[in-house]
């Protein structure tokens, strides 16, 4: 059965993109609506490719001076211009930024030194830049731009914790930032700011149980965030915000044999798609049965072979997955929704 999509919609076929990834990519749209995607390449180094005008692909380019060791994290400011931020094999948080808006990117800069994981942006309610990262010690770390000047950044504090994966923070309906982790004994935490746009953090609250890979957060139609992760069942999970954006409602299976993490985005309709590597190596995708609704419809394939997806939405609230072929090819993948 063909995946449920808003009507209008269809998904086109596969397109190899080439190179040579070695983690997660991280897909970013510029402030001209062409999407730019940021890869771990060969000897340790950040490569990104873009769209052309007319949306076919450039050509790949290398950031050089900009070793990175994991997945990068792109974001566009206010501003219009894109930041990324890296580990590098030394475990220091760096950050590169575009010279001007759809410009080139300038030297990379250390915001931190020590770190223990990649790290993970998300924008404030105020358009500052927060960035989340696992410290040496195993705590959440976070540093942010300081008020509008995106190119000065706060020291790194430490919000505590005991984290194993790469943070996953979004910015709820309430104008708070929540940050959703993978702590001990495999649970899922949540810590959110205490108020708009605030320094302080309430404490860790648990979440769920079982969580075998990094979680996934975002917002549905409503601004309520929901997490989704790979439980030890091997099923993916879903946990939603109350209409309060104060607590969680307990833990539903979506089912579906999954690899790695799930990861989600809304589509053209406001309903969330939910994107999985199946036990197959194939890419799945899962859909809200309607908008804000706690019922999803079951996986259905979209074929490929992959490795974890990471979907964004274009200017035209299309979507775009990306992904690592499966295997030792190690080249980039895109699936994108056509008009129909």
């Amino acid at each position: 059965m063909a995946v449920s999509t808003t009507p209008g919609t269809t998904w086109g076929s596969w397109q190899k993109l080439d190179g040579t990834v070695y983690a997660e990519p991280s897909p970013v749209l510029e402030a001209d609506n062409r999407i730019r995607v940021f890869v771990q390449g060969a000897s340790n180094s950040l490569w990104s490719r873009a769209q052309k005008r007319d949306r076919t692909w450039g050509e790949w380019t290398n950031h050089a001076g900009s070793p990175v060791a994991g997945t990068p994290a792109a974001i566009r400011g206010k501003d219009g211009k894109v930041r990324v931020f890296y580990r590098t094999p030394g475990n220091e948080l760096q950050v590169i930024a575009q010279d001007r808006v759809n410009g080139s990117f300038g030297s990379p800069r250390t915001l931190a030194t020590g770190i223990g994981g990649d790290p993970a942006a998300a924008l404030g309610a105020d358009g500052r830049v927060h960035v989340f990262f696992r410290g040496g010690d195993g705590a959440l770390l976070h540093t942010r731009s300081k008020d509008l000047l995106y190119e000065e950044y706060t020291p790194s504090t430490s919000l505590g914790g005991d984290i194993h994966a790469t943070p996953s923070p979004v910015l709820d309906g309430s104008g708070r930032l929540v940050v959703a982790v993978k702590g001990a004994s495999d649970t899922l935490y949540t810590i959110q700011q205490k108020t708009e746009n605030s320094t302080a953090f309430d404490g860790f609250e648990s979440r769920s149980t079982g969580v075998t890979a990094r979680p996934t957060a975002v917002t549905d139609a409503a601004g309520r965030v929901q997490i989704f992760h790979r439980g030890s069942d091997g099923a993916a999970w879903r946990t939603g915000q109350t209409d309060d954006h104060q607590s969680f409602h307990a833990p539903v299976s979506l089912n579906g044999s999954v690899i790695g993490r799930p990861t989600a985005a809304p589509g053209q309709d406001g309903r969330l798609h939910v994107f999985v590597a199946g036990t197959d190596k194939a890419l799945w995708a899962a859909v809200e049965s309607e908008e804000n609704g706690t019922a999803y419809g079951t996986f259905s394939s979209l074929a490929g072979g992959i490795d974890v997806p990471v979907p964004i939405a274009d200017h035209n609230n299309l979507l775009h997955t990306f992904t690592v072929g499966s295997g030792s090819e190690r080249n980039l993948y895109h699936l994108r929704q056509n008009w129909a």
